[in-house]
């Protein structure tokens, strides 16, 4: 056996290697470009708790400040702003420089989905090509800064390609792969709540979907999707329940809520309208709640500038109970108005797909202090990285990634959207579902939050994902054709009843008999 004789090696091995190297080629680029990973403003609050629970004579990051305020104590819920997902995945990096892992382990993840999805979508099993398409993604798309980046925006595809998976290849996972799934989706959905909202409609469009065409992918969606949900819930309701005292899935939902429709101006007139028998806390505020500033769309000042209402009051229980109930009636009172601004927002918010305008803005005080409490060393590598300097070339990644964008659509028109019926089921399925992602993921961010860029484009790569598969599937599909039709057989090539989540099994072929031919050569035609 000659040494570079690889049929050596474990099949599951190469996986894993094959899975690793994908990862670094997703979460390394930017990294090594930046010299430090990637941060944002909520990265404190995400890192910090981390770094706390691993230095327990730190200060813990949420001790909240002495309250000047008349109204209460604001909420010791620490998760009061953030689920607790994400702090608990970088909680192994949290340390000393394990903090340059934390886009490798990203990128890893998200390698690992990749794969699944391919294997999903019928992609031919070949480490080259996955390889391929993996360097492909991390150097052109958004998908490497979200990776690149300690926030779990990265998370936001990947849960809706686990979507596609399940749906498609549920019935054919092993007992293991699903408890991985299953595992992973919860996960995804208790790091950050938006998942929760993308997946509930994905159900239910799903699930119409199966009700008209296929009644078995009823059951995949169930136990794959649903049942996360489920699982989600409770973890995040039972965190709150313990942390706070309120058995709700995040106590600061309402404040977003009302921020939204501040911002938008219908809150506003319900305030004006209300307020004369009305005593809120912002009822006094009226005539600065249409601010806004450099930086601070109005929903956003509200929120987190400094002379902003929430601010001025704090994060008290008075005032988190006032936003619930201003919300509620401003939208039962004006539900046309508030319904108009959340598809505006949506339909904003779809096209916004740069790379986020704030990547080289000043470095916030909470996050050099964060970092400042880091060995020497990596305070040093921050402090030198090319977005603390304010050189992250933010202008350039954007051309490349329009360009990639270009590209992605360009594909899907020419090898899909032109040509739909000849496309493999389950890639049509695959574009379906990123599609309703895409679309969800919009309606959302922009329905519920401000509409900034960061929130679609960490979604977007998805597109040049689906035009990457029409291609590494477009030699298989003469072969999927000259395969007997499902009807006939019945079965698939795994055993299990055909259907939209159990494709057909690819080139089974006429059977061969053994024996001598003999008749007419007339009468042999169909057997060509």
């Amino acid at each position: 056996m000659r040494f570079w004789n690889a049929s050596w090696i474990s099949p599951a091995l190469i996986t894993v290697l094959t899975i690793i190297l994908a990862g670094a080629l997703i979460g390394a680029p930017l990294l090594v470009l930046n010299g430090f990973p990637l941060t944002f403003d909520d990265t404190p609050g995400y890192l910090e708790p981390a770094f706390n629970i691993l230095h327990r004579a730190a200060q813990p990051a949420w001790t909240p400040p002495p309250d000047p305020s008349p109204h209460g104590l604001p909420s010791s819920n620490i998760f009061f702003l953030r689920p607790f997902g994400y702090m608990l995945f970088l909680l192994p990096f949290a340390g000393g420089w394990g903090v340059w892992l934390i886009p490798l382990a990203q990128g890893i993840l998200a390698a690992a989905v990749l794969r699944a999805a391919l294997t999903a979508a019928g992609a031919p099993e070949r480490p080259v090509l996955f390889l391929g398409i993996a360097a492909v993604l991390g150097l052109t798309t958004s998908l490497s800064l979200h990776a690149a980046t300690i926030m779990p925006d990265f998370l936001t595809g990947l849960v809706i390609l686990l979507v596609y998976v399940v749906v498609v290849r549920w019935p054919a996972l092993t007992l293991v792969q699903r408890l991985l799934t299953v595992a992973a989706l919860t996960g995804m959905i208790v790091s950050h709540l938006s998942h929760l909202a993308i997946l509930g409609g994905m159900i239910v469009l799903l699930a119409l979907w199966a009700l008209w065409h296929d009644r078995a992918m009823l059951r995949s969606l169930a136990w794959g999707v649903l049942l996360p949900m489920v699982l989600a819930v409770g973890l995040l309701t039972g965190s709150n329940l313990l942390t706070a005292g309120r058995p709700v899935l995040s106590e600061s939902s309402p404040v977003f809520l009302l921020a939204r429709l501040i911002g938008d101006g219908p809150a506003r007139d319900y305030l004006a309208e209300a307020c004369p028998s009305r005593d809120y806390l912002l009822c006094g505020s009226l005539d600065t709640l249409d601010r806004s500033a450099p930086g601070y769309v109005t929903s956003d000042y509200f929120l987190w500038h400094p002379d902003g209402a929430r601010r001025r009051f704090g994060d008290q229980p008075r005032f988190v109970a006032e936003a619930a109930e201003i919300a509620h009636n401003t939208i039962a009172s004006r539900p046309a108005a508030v319904a108009a601004h959340g598809l505006a927002n949506a339909a904003d918010q779809f096209v916004e797909v740069q790379p986020d305008d704030t990547i080289n803005d000043p470095v916030k005080p909470l996050t050099r202090r964060l970092f400042s409490r880091f060995p020497a060393a990596v305070y040093d590598a921050f402090d030198r990285s090319l977005q603390t300097q304010q050189r992250f070339p933010r202008d350039g990644l954007a051309r490349v990634q329009d360009l990639s964008l270009s590209l992605g659509m360009l594909g899907l028109a020419a090898l899909g959207l032109g040509r739909w019926r000849r496309v493999d089921a389950r890639v049509r399925m695959l574009i379906l579902v990123i599609g309703m992602g895409l679309t969800l993921n919009a309606v959302v961010t922009g329905g519920l939050s401000a509409v900034h860029d960061r929130y679609q484009n960490r979604v977007i790569w998805l597109v040049p994902f689906a035009a990457l598969v029409l291609l590494a599937t477009a030699r298989s599909r003469d072969a999927s054709r000259n395969a007997l039709p499902a009807s006939q057989t019945g079965r698939t090539g795994s055993g299990q009843p055909t259907g939209w989540n159990t494709p057909p099994g690819m080139g089974t072929g006429t059977p061969v008999v053994a024996g001598r031919l003999s008749g007419s050569p007339s009468l042999l035609r169909t057997a060509r």
